[in-house]
C-alpha cells in the first residue's frame, strides 16, 4: 500500500511500491478514467450533485521534477498491483486519519476504517453497500417515496372494482360474505420502498460489516426503522419481480433523489461486485473531493444557524449576474443568509506572521466573492477554512491559537480575522479558521474537540449576524 496525504507532495525516491502503476494514473484527469474498461471508480460528489468547480477534470496526482503531487482528492484506488491510500494533510498517521474520518461519518455514514478493511482484501473490494447509507438518507430527505399501487383484497369491506373471476375462484358457492376486488392506493408500500427494503435484509447477510452498516449512526437505525414500518408486505421469495419491476424507473420527478438509490440497491441485489484478480488493468476505488467533502460537513453546522445550501440540481437558491438573462450565468454560493454570503474552502489560507491579514487568497475566489457580495446585496461574505493550530487555555473554554500568533490579553473567542473593507459598494470580507485537532490520543478526544470547534463556528456565524 502506497501512503500519500492531499494537497502536498513526496518526492519519488521516498515511495515504496510500484511506481510504474502510479504513472498509469498520473496527471490523467478522473472523469479519463471512466472508460469502461474494467476501470470502476466511485467518485464523490456524483455527476448530479457538482456545481460549476469541474471536479471530474482534476486528477488524482502528478508528476513533476522528480515529485509526485497530489490536489483535492483523497481515498482508496487500486491499479495492477498496487493500492494507494490518501488521507487529509491534517493526518500525522496514515492509519489514523481522524479527520476524513469524520467528515464520511457526519456526510456519508461510512466509517473509513471498514472502507479500509474492504479495500486491503486480497480477493474483494466490495464498497458498494458502503455507501448505501449515503444515498438512503439523500432519499429520505425528500420524505418516504409513494405511489399509487394497484392492490388485491378478499373481504367483506368492498371499495375497489370486483374482480370476478378472482371472486369466484376463492369464494364459490359464496357463502362467506367475502368479495374479492382490486383498489389503486396511494401508499407507502410500492416497488421503491421493497427494492430499499430487500437491500437492506441482503446487507445484513454480511455478518462483520452489516450491522455496522445499518446501525452506524442514529439516523441510519432511524431510517431502516422507517423503511421497515413501510414495508408490511415484504417478502424473500418476491426479490427477483421487485428487482425486475425496478429495471424500468417510474419515479415521479419530485423524488429524484431516489432514482441514484434505486440503481445502487439493484447492483448490490445483483452483486456486481468489484473484484480484485480479474485482470491486471482492472482500476477500482472510492474516491472523494476534499473541498466538496469538507463544504457537505460544513453544511451540517451551517444548517443549524439558519443558512441555505444552493442545491445544483434543483437549482434551489441560485443565483444570476443578469436581471435579464434568468437563464444565463447562474452561480451557486456554498451558503447564503439574509446579509451574509459564505464560501467554503480548503484551501491553505496562511496568516501572516504577527498580524490576523490573509494575502495569498486567490484573485478568483475574492473576485467571486466580490461578485456574490454585489448580486445579492449582502454586507458581509465569510471564507471558512480548515487550519491546524496548538491550544491555550481561556477561562471561556478552549481557543485555538496561532503557534506564531501573538496571545493578545483582549482577544476574544469570538475574535473574526477581516479580509478588508471593499471600496465601491462597501461589504466587508472576513474569514474563519476552523481548527483541525492535533494530537489527539483517540478518536473519541479528536471527535469531541471537532465538536467544540463546531461550536465556535456557530458562535461566529451568530457573532457576525450581528
Amino acid at each position: 500500500m502506497i501512503f500519500l496525504t492531499d494537497n502536498s507532495f513526496k518526492l519519488r525516491s521516498e515511495i515504496t511500491g510500484n511506481i510504474d502503476d502510479l504513472r498509469e494514473i498520473a496527471d490523467i484527469s478522473i472523469d479519463s478514467l471512466h472508460d469502461g474498461n474494467g476501470r470502476k471508480l466511485w467518485l464523490f460528489p456524483l455527476a448530479g450533485d457538482r456545481y460549476d468547480d469541474k471536479i471530474q477534470d482534476e486528477t488524482i496526482l502528478s508528476f513533476r521534477d522528480g515529485k509526485v503531487y497530489t490536489g483535492n482528492i483523497m481515498g482508496f484506488i487500486g491499479f495492477g498491483n498496487t493500492k494507494l491510500s490518501i488521507s487529509s494533510r491534517f493526518s500525522k498517521d496514515s492509519d489514523k486519519d481522524y479527520f476524513l474520518q469524520y467528515m464520511l461519518q457526519q456526510v456519508f455514514s461510512i466509517n473509513l476504517f471498514d472502507l479500509k478493511s474492504s479495500f486491503e482484501k486480497e480477493n474483494m473490494l466490495d464498497i458498494t453497500p458502503l455507501v448505501f447509507p449515503y444515498f438512503l438518507q439523500k432519499a429520505l430527505s425528500q420524505g418516504l417515496y409513494r405511489e399509487y399501487t394497484r392492490n388485491s383484497y378478499n373481504d367483506s369491506k368492498i371499495r375497489g372494482a370486483l374482480d370476478l373471476p378472482r371472486h369466484i375462484k376463492e369464494n364459490y358457492p359464496f357463502k362467506n360474505g367475502k368479495m374479492a376486488y382490486t383498489t389503486r392506493e396511494f401508499t407507502f408500500d410500492n416497488a421503491m420502498t421493497q427494492l430499499i427494503r430487500h437491500t437492506i435484509e441482503f446487507i445484513k447477510t454480511d455478518s462483520k460489516l452489516g450491522q455496522k452498516i445499518l446501525t452506524g449512526t442514529p439516523e441510519m437505525r432511524d431510517a431502516v426503522k422507517m423503511i421497515y414500518t413501510a414495508t408490511p408486505s415484504y417478502r424473500k421469495g418476491a426479490r427477483n419481480k421487485v428487482i425486475l419491476y425496478n429495471l424500468k424507473p417510474k419515479i415521479h420527478p419530485y423524488y429524484y433523489e431516489y432514482r441514484p438509490l434505486q440503481q445502487i440497491c439493484i447492483k448490490i441485489l445483483r452483486n456486481e461486485r468489484i473484484s480484485f484478480g480479474q485482470s491486471e488493468k482492472e482500476m477500482y476505488g472510492i474516491l472523494f473531493d476534499g473541498a466538496w467533502l469538507w463544504e457537505e460537513y460544513l453544511n451540517k453546522v451551517f444548517q443549524r444557524v439558519g443558512y441555505d445550501h444552493p442545491e445544483n440540481r434543483t437549482g434551489k437558491g441560485k443565483i444570476y449576474v443578469f436581471k435579464d438573462r434568468k437563464n444565463k450565468y447562474g452561480r451557486f454560493p456554498d451558503f447564503i443568509k439574509d446579509g451574509i454570503v459564505a464560501d467554503a474552502k480548503y484551501k491553505n489560507l496562511v496568516r501572516k506572521a504577527n498580524d490576523m491579514v490573509f494575502d495569498n487568497i486567490s484573485r478568483d475566489d475574492i473576485h467571486q466573492m466580490i461578485s456574490y457580495i454585489h448580486i445579492t446585496h449582502a454586507e458581509k461574505g465569510v471564507f471558512v477554512n480548515p487550519e491546524s493550530f496548538s491550544y491555550i487555555d481561556y477561562p471561556d473554554g478552549i481557543t485555538p491559537i496561532e503557534m506564531n500568533f501573538p496571545i493578545r490579553s483582549n482577544m476574544l473567542y469570538t475574535s473574526i480575522p477581516r479580509v478588508g473593507n471593499l471600496d465601491g459598494y462597501g461589504g466587508e470580507i472576513y474569514i474563519i479558521d476552523f481548527n483541525i485537532p492535533q494530537h489527539c490520543k483517540s478518536e473519541e478526544e479528536f471527535r469531541k474537540r471537532m465538536r467544540d470547534g463546531e461550536n465556535a463556528l456557530e458562535r461566529k456565524l451568530k457573532y457576525l449576524d450581528c
